[in-house]
């Protein structure tokens, strides 16, 4: 589909809503966030000149939210308007917070992300999952229990959200398994199965039917 000299870098494709465009991050400095058509191949510019990571387009398709690094402001999440261009902050971290995989829920009015802003302390699965409105108020605190998480995705109908985490009996943290929440986030319970270790991005699928036409 992309036709760049080899070593050109790509990262964090996510689709846009119609299923007609991706957008990724490239540059020599993950400074360049495009638009790819997937029927044709062509590309366009969305926003570039500042370090970027982790894109994941809105469901009505106006917003992209991403990680960010402001020259003069340091790290960030910020929500691009696709119409005007405009990127706008919406978090900024306290002093020394990590911060990743941000995502918006499904109404796209709130941006879930995972962070280490409560449980700084800790050494190891210290991570919450946390919201914030697209105006950047209501900060929010989704999980009780401290534990890794990476990648948040909700599910096609919004009911439900998953996270790459590591079960409390796992004794590194070397690998991960599938934590679900309900949209709410007052349930939780694993996927059962191998570790995912090394996975870095989490996705869902819309239910493929395995009826035979008659």
């Amino acid at each position: 589909m992309l036709a760049d000299p080899f070593g050109v870098h790509y990262g964090a494709p996510t689709w846009s809503p119609d299923g007609r465009e991706i957008a990724l991050v490239t540059g020599e400095n993950n400074d360049r966030l495009i638009a790819v058509d997937v029927a044709t191949g062509a590309t366009r510019v969305l926003i570039e000149g500042h370090h970027m990571a982790d894109p994941d387009w809105s469901r009505d398709g106006s917003m992209i939210v991403l990680w960010w690094r402001s020259r003069s402001e340091g790290p960030q999440l910020r929500v691009l308007d696709l119409a005007t261009g405009r990127a706008r902050p919406v978090y900024t971290p306290v002093a020394g917070e990590r911060f990743d995989s941000p995502v918006f829920m499904p109404d796209s009015g709130r941006v879930v992300f995972c962070t280490d802003r409560w449980y700084p302390d800790l050494e190891s699965l210290n991570q919450s999952l946390a919201s914030v409105r697209i105006n950047g108020t209501g900060l929010k605190k989704l999980t009780d229990e401290p534990r890794f998480y990476l990648s948040p995705v909700f599910s096609p109908d919004g009911r439900y959200c998953a996270a790459l985490s590591i079960p409390p009996e796992n004794e590194y943290p070397d690998g991960g398994n599938i934590i679900v929440s309900t949209s709410g986030f007052g349930e939780q319970w694993w996927i059962p199965g191998d570790e995912y270790d090394d996975s870095t991005r989490l996705d869902w699928a819309a239910a493929i039917s395995t009826e035979v036409p008659a």
